[in-house]
């Protein structure tokens, strides 16, 4: 009896792992798909980098009279002029981020994890490219005024991002922000299973 239940509980959790997805096990399809997407890894590094360059902006709002005034607020200011940083990844990367983007929605995986994952980094592209201000050059300092005064306006976001305010709320609320965070780690397990080098499935997922 014991062996019996040992063995039916074997396979519930392995019937519950193949619904979730767990454990990297690409077909040849899906290998295909992943070193598609490895073709284009420079453009992922080069964006989560541009993304993540908060040590380039700190030493850019370092020099802006509010925060000399008040550096108590430099975090907060990092913060603020996020949706800035990503008006300038559109203006900086706009056609491969399109490119990227229609390569994704192209693809059909077999894996759900896979899917799970293309579909949230398509709708993160999709978001990313609606911070287009069409080339307006974003003054961080005056962004981060604007952006950290309780009295500005709508019109007042607009006028210094040059884009739809309401996209802010968006960009610190995007459903696909976070399922990209829950999935990145198994990703990346999945393409070096994938045959990708341990260093691009990072980039990746990043």
């Amino acid at each position: 009896m014991t062996k019996t239940l040992a063995a039916v509980a074997a396979l519930a959790a392995l019937s519950a792992a193949a619904a979730l997805g767990a454990g990297p096990s690409p077909d040849a399809h899906d290998r295909a798909l992943a070193h598609r997407l490895d073709a284009k890894v420079q453009t992922f590094r080069e964006i989560a980098a541009q993304k993540g360059g908060s040590a380039s902006i700190k030493r850019s709002l370092d020099r802006c009279p509010l925060l000399q005034k008040d550096p108590g607020q430099a975090f907060a200011a990092l913060l603020a002029v996020l949706p800035a940083l990503m008006t300038e990844v559109v203006n900086r990367y706009g056609p491969r981020l399109r490119g990227l983007e229609r390569t994704i929605n192209a693809m059909h995986p077999h894996s759900r994890l896979f899917a799970s994952w293309l579909a949230a980094e398509g709708q993160s592209f999709a978001l990313i490219l609606r911070f287009d201000n069409h080339g307006k050059k974003v003054d961080l300092c005056k962004a981060a005024e604007v952006m950290l005064d309780k009295k500005s306006t709508a019109e007042d976001v607009h006028r210094v991002l040059g884009i739809d305010p309401s996209l802010i709320v968006a960009l610190f609320q995007s459903p696909a922000s976070a399922t990209l965070t829950e999935l990145n780690s198994r990703m990346r397990a999945f393409f070096v299973a994938a045959g990708l080098p341990a260093a691009h499935a990072r980039a990746l997922t990043s």
